[in-house]
């Protein structure tokens, strides 16, 4: 996968950082799973908390990131849980020797630049999905009109590390012709002692239409059972649900 992904290794031992709870969103994707069945596959899974959420209520997981930083904190965290396999892999190419599954979703398809990768991407989903096996992709649309924001803090709903103050800041824009939002942040970790780690993380996310990501995934083997609006817990609204199953 060829994606400009910032400083996203770094994030690994911090990305629980904003204090949310995640549980909504959690039980979201296992009632959606329930669907269709017990085998699930998660790409782009960071930790893999919601892979662990799910096995812990009776499911069968597979989930996997590209950054081996996210997957060594995830199996520190679940790797001993009944039920949840965490592994490395690429989503624009990967194999694994597991069952045909029966449930894929993913919230994080913006990361990858092009639509020929999200091509390869399903194209890989689809030969992991067992016939009628459903495919639900939740991602923001593109930009109306560009604009930009200027540079803010932001704080964590609550301190999430003994002995340690974290925060970040960040701006951006959006920028119309391209479909892409372009982010740029600052991460602080204030320690006990007064030191301070920092590093930076800038990216995009390339966003596309209702009608591109229609053609896409029928152009992959997939039938598309419907398509709609749900707001996206990434700070943006504007969300793009599509759920498809695996044409026989």
């Amino acid at each position: 996968m060829s994606s400009d992904m910032g400083n996203y290794a770094q994030h690994a031992r911090f990305w629980d950082w904003s204090g949310h709870d995640r549980t909504e969103e959690e039980d979201y994707w296992l009632k959606y799973a329930a669907k269709y069945g017990k085998n699930v596959l998660i790409p782009m899974c960071a930790w893999g908390e919601t892979g662990a959420y799910m096995a812990q209520r009776g499911c069968c997981v597979t989930a996997f990131d590209i950054t081996p930083e996210m997957i060594a904190e995830g199996k520190q965290r679940f790797g001993n849980l009944p039920g949840l396999t965490l592994a490395e892999g690429d989503v624009t190419d990967f194999q694994f020797d597991i069952p045909p599954v029966d449930f894929c979703f993913s919230m994080d398809f913006e990361v990858l630049p092009t639509m020929e990768d999200i091509k390869k991407a399903l194209a890989c989903i689809h030969r992991h999905l067992r016939v009628g096996g459903g495919l639900v992709i939740s991602a923001q649309l593109p930009p109306k009109k560009s604009d930009s924001w200027p540079l803010n803090t932001y704080l964590p709903l609550k301190q999430m590390y003994p002995g340690m103050k974290v925060w970040k800041t960040g701006s951006g824009h959006n920028d119309a012709k391209t479909g892409r939002r372009y982010i740029a942040q600052t991460f602080y970790a204030e320690h006990e002692d007064g030191e301070t780690e920092r590093f930076d993380h800038s990216f995009y996310l390339q966003c596309h239409s209702r009608r591109r990501w229609r053609a896409a995934l029928k152009a992959c083997g997939f039938d598309i059972v419907k398509q709609g609006s749900r707001e996206l817990n990434t700070g943006y609204g504007g969300g793009n649900v599509i759920e498809a199953i695996k044409k026989a």
